[in-house]
Order: structure tokens, then C-alpha cells, then sequence
């Protein structure tokens, strides 16, 4: 982590989860903060916890789904910083039910598909263009085993119709902009995608699931996840990992 000290990261879903706990690890390794959410009183309240590490926090209002609230964000880190050197798409949503209950109002989907791929590809597109003239750049995307499982295991029953579609697209677009960026001859931006399992977040409140869910399960912790993305961050520059997928033991999915 020594290369990215001092350097400039932005973490989109900072104000909860797994987004807090990659800002607070990013900034424990000396690195500054950019951290994007729409609560920016709880991305403030984080910088104030972790005011003592060497790298600071700064909290950003954005709101992935609105690309000119997205524009408006990285303008202020362009500004600020003169570029960016992470990125961490982190910010998703997860709204359970199927394609076809006709009960589900239209904004289930078009929420998940803006805030977990359109949102994702936007900011991708602008950290990317801040990210030309640095030395080197990581771009992350927090993705989800659902975006690497086939129909057949992910059944109507566990309501991950929806988001399951969008993290699948999550990992086409992850290989996707690898690939693109190889055939550009660019080998000092590197891209990759972390699909965590089963994982103790907020997020599932969001999706009315129920806050007793836990109790049935192992499962990972955001700072579990915040350990793969510093994991990802060491490794030398001409060791492209393009996805890293973690598990809590015994998970049976």
C-alpha cells in the first residue's frame, strides 16, 4: 500500500457498510478520501472518527443515480485534487422481487439498474478521466456472487431476480473495460471486481427482508470486504487480479 500513500481515492456509498469501513481502511493506509453519498452528515461523522490516520476523509454529496450530481462531484474532487487515483464503486441498491409481479412498481427496477450499473458506469467514466495524468490508477467495483450465478441458482424464492440481473451486468462491464483498456495498450490503470457472499449490511433493510436474517446464516463483514480492496491495492503493479470473490466458511450457495 506504500505506492498509493498520499494519494486519491473516491469511495461511492460511503455513508454506510461497506463503503464506510473501505473509506476507513483507505485512510488508515494513508490515503485521502473522497467519500460520495447522498448522507454526507454520516461520511462527516466518519472523517471526524478517523481525523487521527494519515490519510483524511472528505465528505461529498452525490447521488449515483442523477449523473449530474455525479458531474457535480467529481468536478468539486477535480477541482480539489486535480485528479483521482481509486476508485471504488461501492454504492448499490437491492429491492427484492421477481421480473414479473406485477404488484412491484416500476421504480424497484429503475432504481437497482440506475444506482448499481448505470450510476457505476458514469462514474467510472469521469474517475477515469482524472485518472489520465497519474502515474497509475485502480478502479473497484463491489460486486456480489448473485453477478456470477446462473438462473438455475438463484431461485424466485430469494428475490434476487433484480439485483442479480444488475451485478451480472456489473461483470460484463468489470471484463469489459479491462479488456478495453488492453487493447489500448493503457497497463497502468487496472480494474477489478469484488463479489462478496452473504455479507451483514444495510442494504438488506432497504430490501424488507427483515433485520433477523443473520441469525440463519454465517456471514462476511463490511471490513471483510474493506480487507480485499487494500489486498487488491498492494499487489505490484504488473499483477492484475480481474476478480476476487470471498465467502464467509460455510456458506452453501
Amino acid at each position: 500500500m506504500e505506492n498509493w500513500r498520499g494519494k486519491v481515492a473516491v469511495v461511492t456509498g460511503s455513508s454506510a457498510g461497506i463503503g464506510a469501513a473501505i473509506c476507513e481502511a483507505l485512510a488508515r493506509h494513508g490515503v485521502h478520501v473522497v467519500g460520495m453519498a447522498r448522507r454526507t452528515d454520516r461520511t462527516a461523522a466518519l472523517a471526524e472518527k478517523c481525523k487521527s490516520f494519515p490519510g483524511k476523509i472528505h465528505a461529498v454529496e452525490c447521488d449515483v443515480t442523477s449523473s449530474e450530481s455525479i458531474n457535480k462531484a467529481f468536478d468539486w474532487v477535480s477541482k480539489k485534487f486535480g485528479g483521482v487515483d481509486i476508485l471504488v464503486n461501492n454504492a448499490g441498491t437491492y429491492r427484492k422481487g421477481n421480473f414479473l409481479d406485477l404488484e412491484i412498481p416500476d421504480e424497484k427496477f429503475t432504481l437497482t439498474f440506475e444506482t448499481n450499473v448505470t450510476g457505476l458506469l458514469l462514474c467510472t467514466r469521469r474517475a477515469y478521466k482524472l485518472m489520465l495524468n497519474r502515474p497509475m490508477g485502480y478502479i473497484i467495483n463491489i460486486n456480489s456472487v448473485a453477478g456470477h450465478m446462473s438462473a438455475n441458482a438463484l431461485p424466485p424464492t430469494f428475490g434476487l431476480n433484480i439485483y442479480g440481473a444488475s451485478k451480472h451486468a456489473v461483470t460484463q462491464i468489470t471484463e469489459v473495460v479491462r479488456m478495453e483498456l488492453a487493447s489500448m495498450g493503457n497497463h497502468k490503470i487496472r480494474i477489478s471486481s469484488v463479489s462478496p457472499g452473504a455479507i451483514e449490511t444495510e442494504i438488506h433493510l432497504a430490501a424488507e427482508i427483515g433485520e433477523n436474517i443473520w441469525e440463519k446464516m454465517q456471514v462476511l463483514q463490511p471490513s471483510d470486504v474493506a480487507d480485499q480492496c487494500i489486498y487488491l491495492l498492494s499487489t505490484k503493479p504488473n499483477v492484475h487480479v480481474s476478480e476476487l470473490t470471498i465467502k464467509p466458511a460455510g456458506e452453501k450457495f
